[in-house]
């Protein structure tokens, strides 16, 4: 955590509340469970939404720069929910997810490194950002695919989790098929979660790329892939 700087009141309002709400018999499973090295205060995620809910009606965020400077205080934790709280404000204001927040949300991303953070940061802040910002984001994605960093593939890959029939078909199937080599969990279980999510809207593509690639798929990978088709 920051230290001998003033925090933004929303911050600290945010930090007390979690404080006074912890419950000690949550907090070492919730943190056993994520295998986290930060500590919880053991503040469920239905509380979590409620306190929110609270907080942002008596302190709303006005400005491009106060959205930034409290995501940042609140990711510079020292409890696993004050992070969870950042990512719910920082999905929280969509006039403020703009291009300039990209190196944030990578930021995020990787520091986070673990998928209860990218997975909503994926699917909903890089995938806000690819919706209004498509040119400049699928040339990021793009590099981003190829990149050492396991959880920015994966973030590339769940990018458009949520487009539906706005998917853009031709790069979801280039970044599947270009990561169907690896044998690593996060990668396998990503190709083929964004496989199932698109095969709501459009089975017989994703069953016609599953039929063409399926003695390259790890057993992960074509279980998530065909669940609805």
């Amino acid at each position: 955590m920051q230290a001998n700087k003033k925090m933004h009141q929303l911050t600290t309002l945010i930090r007390q509340t979690l404080e006074s709400t912890g419950n000690e018999d949550n907090a070492v499973p919730m943190q056993a469970y994520m295998k986290s090295e930060l500590p919880f205060r053991g503040v469920k995620a239905g509380e979590r939404k409620k306190i929110f809910s609270q907080i942002i009606k008596q302190v709303p965020v006005s400005t491009q720069n106060e959205y930034k400077r409290i995501i940042r205080e609140l990711w510079d934790a020292d409890f696993r929910e004050e992070r969870y709280m950042a990512v719910t404000l920082a999905r929280r204001y969509k006039k403020f997810q703009v291009l300039e927040m990209l190196s944030l949300y990578k930021m995020m991303i990787q520091t986070g490194a673990w998928w209860d953070y990218v997975d909503e940061l994926a699917a909903h802040l890089i995938g806000s950002l690819l919706r209004r910002y498509p040119d400049e984001m699928k040339m990021t994605l793009r590099a981003w695919i190829k990149d050492d960093d396991v959880w920015l593939r994966r973030s590339a890959i769940l990018a458009q989790l949520q487009f539906k029939s706005e998917t853009d078909a031709k790069m979801l199937f280039e970044f599947c098929e270009s990561r169907l080599h690896e044998t690593g969990f996060w990668i396998c279980k990503a190709i083929g979660w964004a496989l199932r999510a698109y095969s709501k809207t459009e089975p017989y593509a994703v069953r016609r790329f599953v039929d063409q690639n399926k003695d390259r798929m790890s057993r992960v990978t074509f279980k998530e892939a065909v669940k609805y088709i």
